[in-house]
Parts: C-alpha cells; structure tokens; sequence
C-alpha cells in the first residue's frame, strides 16, 4: 500500500511540472508575439510618417478615415502574426487610445512641426492557474516611434 502512495505522489509531481513548463512556453510565444507586433506597428508608422494612422486623436487632421494605408497595413500585420488579443486595455482613457482593438498609442507634441508616438501591445494570458495564483491576466509591451514630423 506504501508504494501505491508513492506512485500518486509521483504522477502529481510530473503533471505540476508539465503544467508550468507548458505555462512558461505559452507565455514566451504570447510575449514573443506582443513584442513582434508592437515592432511592426512602430515600423510602419514611421514609414508613414504618422499619416492616416491616428484617426482617433485630436491631432489629426478633420476627415481622417480609419481605413488609411497606414491602418490597413497594421491590420495586415496582424493578421500575419495572428495577433488578436481579446481584451485590450488602454490606461486611462484621455492618454491612450485604442486602435481597432490591436493596440493602443498615445501622442507625445514635442514641438509645433514634431512629435513620438507612443505603442503599446498586449500579450494576452489565459492559463487559469497562473491566474489564480498570479492575479494578472496580461502583460503589456510598450515602444515609442522616432521623432516624426507633423504634415500640415
């Protein structure tokens, strides 16, 4: 009867440890994935030099669609990555804005003609016994663009 103890204590130990290791892999390739896309993003958005990728903002010009280039190719992006997260959170409502539920930015003027746009991705998180335990649910990667050049 001893050993039949051993056995299950045994099995426990493994299936714990599979569990994390398969924990840990996912949460490397949602990170992995987060920080791919937060990349990407930043690069197009200097290859645009900003134009058309933030409708949302008061700093763009009237009649901004949020079907623009910029925007088309972001979502394109994504796509290729497979980067969907479920539930994005901006902080606080005034500093960033969502973008089409991908990512959320945030405007920096640094001068009249100037300014950095700053990117935030999520890497989404769904192993309910890290929530538990953990209490968090995402984990979110932030980048800023280089100085880009406000068109008038």
């Amino acid at each position: 009867m001893k050993e039949a103890y051993g056995g299950i204590v045994n099995i426990v130990f493994i299936t714990l440890f599979l569990i994390i290791v398969m924990g840990l892999l996912g949460f490397t390739v949602s990170y992995t994935k987060a920080f791919k896309m937060k990349n990407a993003i930043i690069k197009t958005i200097e290859e645009y030099e900003g134009s058309g990728c933030y409708p949302e903002s008061p700093l763009s010009p009237a009649g901004t669609s949020t079907q623009s280039e910029c925007r088309n190719s972001i979502k394109e992006k994504a796509k290729r990555f497979a980067f969907n997260p479920p539930q994005l959170k901006c902080h606080g409502e005034n500093e960033y804005m969502s973008s089409d539920g991908l990512y959320c930015y945030s405007i920096e003027k640094i001068s009249k003609d100037r300014m950095i746009i700053t990117v935030i991705t999520q890497a989404d998180m769904s192993f309910p016994i890290l929530e538990e335990i953990m209490g968090f649910r995402f984990l979110q990667v932030k980048g800023e663009t280089k100085v880009l050049h406000i068109q008038s």
